[in-house]
């Protein structure tokens, strides 16, 4: 059976919040006509993601549970995903549900008219912010993208957004690619699409800030930008042949 679309959750220590958001994406999926399967990959957690995973899982075979332990960065559990996923389209998004996985409707659109991959942004015409975060990540998030765009591509409105969709070729291709594991990965692969002249639209999404993540500004926002000077250090050492 051809697969249409994966899906591909990567989490860590989300025993909060897994229940709720797999529902969420379970509940969409399973009313589809077309074939699916969704990927949760457990990212070194230690609670018990791993074995609300493994229940939800059971007797349904759409359903992947992939593991690995330590803990790699959201873009080491993404990799992961992406190498066991089978669809035709490999969309990555948050078991927040911070988009609505609904919004992938909109996506088939932009696959439909030549694009390659999609990006969710909030800050493109046509997007709304129902939940905003607080002021200070919020101001973080948009510096962060302003380096993106440039070191990486000035015509990229938000880096940050969590629900990315590829054809599964170009999954495959940039993704084996990707040396960064941590929340600077975004980048990388924003990088790699200019670098391969890959096709990328950014379409406009209704997002919700929901509490409870992983995310530190404290470690995360300093090793972004590390990470965005890594990018260039290992394109000048030409690791992305």
């Amino acid at each position: 059976m051809n697969i249409k679309l994966s899906v591909i959750v990567p989490c860590y220590n989300e025993e909060r919040r897994f229940q709720r958001g797999f529902e969420h994406y379970y509940s969409y999926l399973k009313r589809q006509k077309y074939s699916w399967e969704l990927i949760l990959v457990n990212d070194g957690s230690c609670d018990k993601t791993l074995q609300l995973m493994q229940k939800v899982a059971r007797a349904r075979p759409q359903i992947k549970v992939l593991t690995h332990s330590p803990n790699r960065g959201k873009g080491f559990a993404i990799v992961v995903g992406v190498r066991a996923s089978k669809g035709q389209y490999v969309l990555f998004t948050d078991i927040d549900h911070s988009v609505p996985i609904e919004t992938i409707e909109t996506f088939y659109d932009y696959f439909d008219n030549g694009y390659s991959v999609v990006i969710g942004s909030r800050r493109v015409y046509g997007a709304k912010i129902m939940i905003r975060q607080n002021l200070l990540r919020e101001s973080m998030g948009r510096v962060f993208t302003l380096l993106v765009r440039f070191f990486i591509n000035w015509e990229i409105r938000d880096a940050t957004c969590g629900f990315k969709a590829f054809e599964r070729k170009v999954a495959k291709k940039l993704f084996q690619k990707l040396l960064i594991y941590d929340w600077a990965f975004d980048a990388e692969i924003l990088y790699l699409c200019k670098k391969y002249q890959i096709k990328l639209a950014q379409a406009p999404v209704r997002w919700s800030d929901v509490r409870g993540t992983k995310v530190s500004l404290k470690r995360d926002v300093l090793r972004s930008f590390v990470g965005l000077l890594k990018i260039q250090l290992n394109d000048f050492q030409k690791l992305y042949q």
